[in-house]
């Protein structure tokens, strides 16, 4: 083998591993962009399309100086990529962190920063990396003896790219924080910049500030890999406790006095699990509205799932949740369902309420993430929250795509449950498709229910003078109605979590609460007894609004279900009453006559997530 084929060989396998480097960076900001500001698809296209325009802009950009080989202005060019690339995740979660602190008095100027600095960051990656290509190009051409080979360049440089998009989803993403990777990418690309200065570049030991350069980046990494995790606290501190941080000074400190957040990894999801001792604001009247921490002095408060940033549930007051979902479907349809089904619901809750009841002969649970299952069965906050339902003998769980399994299942069932997360993206789109609701109605059996958290639907404003219920504009109910009556439900009966306003404990805790303000009359001095007592109503009615959660029943009957009275179910509730019962179950409203196909949402045709392109993640929307 000649010098010069060896030198080729050498050049064609940096290629690879530079071009691996250079998509990690962008696939890396992409996956930040989808995690702040939710739209994967829509950020991982845009983040891929402005890379490949920035890299072309690069490629025409770059004159070269003379007809040898630049080696040392592609060390140049590695140098710079490796230092945007440390740094590019880091810096856009610091420009989120910067809106979150100051997004209430912004007016909207710092989403343009965020988006801005992401945009930088996606624009510099791709312009260094059309530099690189020409570059590796012309070096390669000069090593093999006048026998052009930009193609085999292009080739390896193609390779190196499919590399990177294997890495990263399955190996990578899985295992390390974000941070950790972009540093672990930069200290590749640093070391073939080392390589190429001892290997090919002409004098490259007459080159100290090369060197130098080398040798504190290299430091930075070791420093930067090292504090991966105290990073990554730093980041998730000033995300989950922003509203904390808004209150201080100091826009950038750290949240050390906040408990750490522990956060595990799947290749789904991010899997957070939050100790706020704040907690919520309406937590303080819960005492009035739910037993449960008279039967459970023990059981955890003010600890919060999240998946993906997004909030799943409080450990505080998740029966406002799970024991309507789980009981008034039972209630309306009068009558325990023996086969069910329950798809998403990993944190266990949900299949809490569902095992309370000795005649369910079986539940079939489908989750895609084992991790989550996994940490509902063993994580100590997680178990104490589901009291470890899912080691109930009763349920078979599998694990995959709700939407493959539904498709494919032959099973008939009593009742399915369908418990997804909010759609912030269009992979979460089909799971509230009029396909996947045409299968979900396949398998269900005679007289039975299908019942599904329908976040978004809570628009539903106050009745007018005639009782009836109007529709406020922006929720999603609309869409749900038209493409569950696409997929064949006649029956579809919307009810939500309402709690009275007339609580007589509610107005005792407030009567005594040192929070409650002393009226008085400003010229007589008088107390104002009236004015005080109109405060604590309205602060009761403020505070009950927050456990507002909405839920859609469906059948195929042609009419609504037959029990509307409430019967007691023989399981322990803690929240869940006759009076609430029937503060579920929604006024009449105009649900329309027909099918209006521009709402429908279907896999072809998506009509969800609303969200906006610009909008940006918030722990507690």
């Amino acid at each position: 083998m000649t010098h010069e084929t060896r030198a080729l060989r050498e050049v064609l396998g940096i290629t690879v591993i530079l071009s691996a480097c250079s998509l990690l960076y962008e696939l890396l900001i992409a996956q930040t962009l989808s995690l702040l500001a939710g739209n994967t698809v829509v950020w991982y296209s845009l983040t891929i399309g402005v890379y490949l325009g920035a890299m072309g802009l690069g490629t025409l950009l770059f004159k070269p100086r003379s007809s040898r080989p630049e080696w040392g202005t592609l060390l140049s060019v590695e140098l710079l990529l490796c230092g945007v690339g440390a740094i590019a995740v880091p810096m856009i979660q610091l420009a989120h962190s910067l809106h979150l602190y100051l997004e209430p008095a912004s007016t909207g100027i710092t989403v343009v920063g965020f988006f801005g600095v992401s945009l930088i960051m996606i624009v510099m990656v791709g312009l260094l990396s059309g530099v690189e290509l020409p570059l590796l190009i012309q070096v390669g051409n000069e090593l093999s003896g006048g026998t052009k080979v930009t193609n085999r360049v292009l080739g390896w440089d193609y390779i190196g790219a499919l590399l990177a998009g294997l890495l990263f989803p399955l190996v990578l993403l899985p295992l390390l924080s974000l941070p950790a990777i972009g540093f672990a990418t930069a200290a590749v690309n640093l070391t073939v910049a080392a390589y190429v200065l001892h290997r090919f570049v002409p004098g490259g030991g007459r080159m100290p500030a090369k060197a130098a350069c080398i040798g504190a980046l290299g430091a930075l990494l070791v420093l930067g890999t090292s504090q991966a995790s105290t990073l990554q606290q730093y980041f998730l501190k000033r995300y989950y406790f922003h509203l904390d941080a808004a209150s201080r000074s100091l826009p950038l400190a750290p949240l050390s006095d906040r408990p750490d957040v522990f956060r595990a990894y799947s290749p789904y999801q991010k899997i957070d699990l939050v100790h706020d001792p704040a907690g919520y604001p309406t937590d303080m009247l819960l005492g009035a509205y739910s037993t449960k921490y008279e039967k459970y002095p023990s059981a955890l408060n003010n600890r919060f799932l999240f998946l993906n940033g997004d909030f799943q549930v409080s450990s505080s007051h998740e029966e406002a949740y799970h024991e309507w979902f789980a009981h008034i479907p039972i209630i309306l349809k009068g009558s325990i369902p023996e086969r069910i089904l329950v798809m998403g619901a990993g944190d266990g809750l949900l299949i809490r309420e569902l095992v309370k009841y000795e005649s369910v002969r079986s539940i079939t649970h489908v989750d895609l993430d084992p991790t989550l299952v996994e940490l509902a069965r063993t994580h100590p906050v997680l178990t104490s929250m589901n009291r470890g339902s899912l080691e109930d003998p009763r349920i078979e769980t599998l694990f995959g795509d709700a939407y493959q399994y539904i498709r494919k299942a032959t099973e008939k069932f009593d009742a399915i449950y369908m418990d997804f997360p909010y759609v912030m993206d269009y992979n979460l789109s089909k799971l509230y498709s009029r396909e996947f609701y045409h299968f979900v109605r396949e398998r269900l059996a005679e007289g039975g229910f299908v019942v599904m958290d329908a976040p978004g639907g809570s628009f539903f404003g106050e009745p007018d003078e005639n009782g009836n219920l109007r529709l406020a504009p922006g929720g999603e109910w609309d869409i749900y109605y038209n493409t569950l009556r696409a997929a064949g439900f006649e029956s579809i009966v919307p009810y939500k979590t309402v709690l009275e306003t007339d609580n007589p404990k509610a107005f005792e805790f407030l009567e005594t609460w040192e929070g409650t303000p002393t009226f008085q009359d400003p010229a007589t001095g008088r107390s104002r007894p009236d004015v005080r007592q109109e405060w604590m109503r309205r602060t009761v009615a403020q505070h009950v609004l927050y456990f507002g959660e909405s839920f859609i029943l469906m059948s195929e009957d042609d009419d609504d279900p037959a029990v509307r009275e409430y019967w007691d179910l023989g399981v322990e509730l803690h929240m869940l009453s006759e009076k609430r019962f029937g503060l579920a179950l929604l006024p009449p409203f105009s649900r329309g006559t027909g099918i209006d196909p521009r709402l429908v949402n279907s896999i072809l045709l998506p009509t969800l997530p609303t969200t906006g392109v610009w909008s940006t993640r918030r722990p507690w929307n």
